[in-house]
């Protein structure tokens, strides 16, 4: 079966770790028996090329550990989202075209956020290859898609084969926003990457770790004053935040001005091993944002034993089930829940194995090659 996933985003001369879980189900396939390729015409904002320093845009074409990538970067501009999708489009296209030509045409395109499908209904109509779409985007519950995009979401999920959503949520909110089906299949985690430690630090602070984009959304800010309401002063507790984005500079000056720097470390992006490894380290993972369709650090720090605390935030009621697991909370309580979770006992084994029968590569790709499979002999 020869698979071919159509992404908005994917990993990146300009930003290595971009969109990992991408690439994570790509290999989830392959490990399982499917040919798999990866195209992605790829905007790239002035902020990535400053941050990365380099300013020449370069075709990404790679065997990667035998997933066949093509990425094509280009200049977005934020404010002009129509020019955005005129040139995701044609690029997508001869995307296609190079790829089919050097590997052969796909049984099914599996079309990863809407924005991405104006290729695949093309593809569809020209090459009579069917798509199905999997939707992460936090744009349906935010109300940020202009008439156009939600002309077009539409017309997406309505020739897709099978619609899919990452969270039971979110399977909801856009059955309501679309009225069209959608399938729960959470996003796949490495459970052969993130593991549990072979030796811990014998230190005793006690960790809470916080990975992801500095942004609003994310609500860092709100997790650092909840911690400050309940172990400011106390050195033996710490909050480690992994991580980069437009509200580092607020985040350090309120870190500064609050006189937590001997608790609160922003410590910066980090490669996967690194962050492997800190959550390797930690005590506790913990997810403060407004709104999540997953959260795909929870089950990699899951992955590796942590106990997770998470604002109820739609994605994370789909992971954390029972509170041998974790702790789901409403944001104006994560200060207390924080306190609790200290003086809680959980079994690290327990929680590893409960991320491995839910959602390791083996039970995604299962699901998703059904999927396929179905598709395929129905045509």
């Amino acid at each position: 079966m020869h698979v071919l996933l159509l992404t908005t985003a994917y990993k990146n001369k300009f930003n290595p770790v971009n969109s990992l879980f991408f690439y994570d189900q790509a290999k989830a396939l392959l490990n399982n028996g499917c040919k798999v390729g990866v195209i992605c015409p790829m905007p790239i904002t002035f902020n990535n090329i400053l941050k990365s320093k380099r300013f020449v845009f370069s075709d990404e074409f790679y065997d990667d550990d035998k997933i066949k990538t093509y990425v094509r970067p280009f200049l977005s501009i934020p404010k002009l989202k129509k020019r955005t999708a005129k040139i995701r489009f044609e690029e997508g296209k001869f995307l296609f075209k190079k790829y089919i030509i050097e590997n052969g045409k796909p049984d099914v395109i599996h079309v990863h956020t809407f924005l991405a499908g104006e290729i695949a209904l093309w593809i569809k109509d020209k090459y009579n290859i069917p798509f199905v779409v999997t939707e992460h985007s936090s744009g349906f519950a935010r109300g940020i898609y202009n008439q156009r995009q939600l002309q077009l979401a539409k017309q997406v999920f309505t020739n897709s084969e099978c619609n899919i959503a990452v969270s039971e949520p979110f399977c909801s909110l856009l059955e309501e926003k679309t009225n069209e089906h959608f399938k729960y299949i959470p996003n796949v985690v490495d459970t052969n990457f993130f593991t549990l430690p072979s030796k811990k630090s014998n230190a005793t602070n006690f960790t809470f770790l916080n990975v992801g984009h500095l942004d609003k959304k994310k609500n860092q800010l709100g997790l650092i004053k909840a911690f400050k309401k309940s172990f400011f002063g106390q050195n033996s507790y710490q909050l480690k935040i992994v991580g980069d984005g437009s509200e580092r500079k607020n985040l350090l000056d309120f870190v500064r001005d609050e006189k937590l720097e001997l608790q609160v470390h922003l410590v910066g992006k980090k490669n996967r091993n690194e962050v492997k490894f800190e959550m390797q380290q930690a005590d506790c993972f913990v997810l403060s944002s407004y709104y999540e369709t997953f959260g795909v650090v929870l089950i990699e720090a899951m992955s590796c034993g942590l106990p997770v605390l998470s604002t109820k935030s739609e994605g994370p009621e789909s992971i954390i089930k029972n509170s041998m697991l974790g702790t789901l909370c409403d944001l104006k309580d994560l200060d207390k829940e924080m306190l609790k979770i200290v003086k809680s006992n959980y079994n690290s084994d327990y929680i590893r194995k409960y991320i491995v029968d839910n959602f390791s590569e083996k039970i995604i790709s299962k699901q998703l090659i059904s999927i396929y499979s179905k598709i395929i002999k129905n045509r």
